[in-house]
């Protein structure tokens, strides 16, 4: 792959990468409550679960899952219960966010659940299987070392959304750092909240295609 090619595949992923949704969310919300630091543990998650997807695309997998309805629905419906679940979580407990400056708070979270946190709503989602099944063709050439490009391409994709949800975990750190009121808090959680549930539900109602 030349160069020009492997700058529109950069291009390609980090502008996906960067377009909001559950994955982004979750990397706010984690940079707000607990800051910068500790949200890194929500990036390893989200680039973890972006290197499987990618790599389970690489491996065929993705056509397997997208002609196989059972499956890719099984996937899709769990995927969106969990987003579901963590959005009315959100929701009930906006309430007792006094403080995102408060030693309790920073606390609260460890590293493990916050890189599950960041991993299981990245991996919930099956169509990014397919978006890889569907991306990787289009930037192989003939000329190359198809699976040398395929892993570098693999492994872009992982650190890439790494680096995404690095980028919204410093937002979320930089909205605490405001120390913003006890009210304002209480209704961006509950909006995140929201955004969790309408992604959950638009997943479950979302045609295979």
């Amino acid at each position: 792959m030349g160069l020009q090619h492997w700058f529109i595949f950069v291009a390609t992923v980090l502008g996906i990468s960067l377009i909001p949704g559950p994955s982004t969310f979750i990397a706010f919300a984690h940079g707000a409550a607990h800051g910068w630091g500790r949200s890194v543990f929500t990036a390893f998650g989200n680039g973890t679960a972006s290197l499987l997807q990618a790599t389970a695309a690489s491996a065929g997998l993705g056509v397997v899952i997208t002609n196989s309805a059972t499956l890719f629905l099984a996937i899709k419906y769990i995927g969106a219960a969990y987003l579901i679940y963590v959005g009315v979580q959100m929701w009930r407990t906006a309430a007792r966010r006094v403080s995102l400056n408060s030693t309790a708070y920073q606390q609260d979270g460890s590293a493990r659940k916050l890189f599950m946190g960041g991993f299981t709503v990245a991996i919930s989602n099956p169509k990014a299987i397919a978006f890889f099944t569907a991306l990787f063709p289009q930037f192989l050439s003939v000329d190359g070392n198809g699976w040398l490009q395929l892993s570098m391409m693999v492994v872009f994709v992982g650190f890439g959304a790494f680096l995404v949800a690095l980028f919204y975990g410093y937002l979320g750190s930089w909205v605490r750092g405001l120390e913003l009121s006890r009210s304002f808090m209480t209704r961006f959680y509950k909006t995140t909240g929201g955004l969790f549930v309408a992604s959950g539900v638009g997943l479950a109602t979302s045609r295979n295609g």
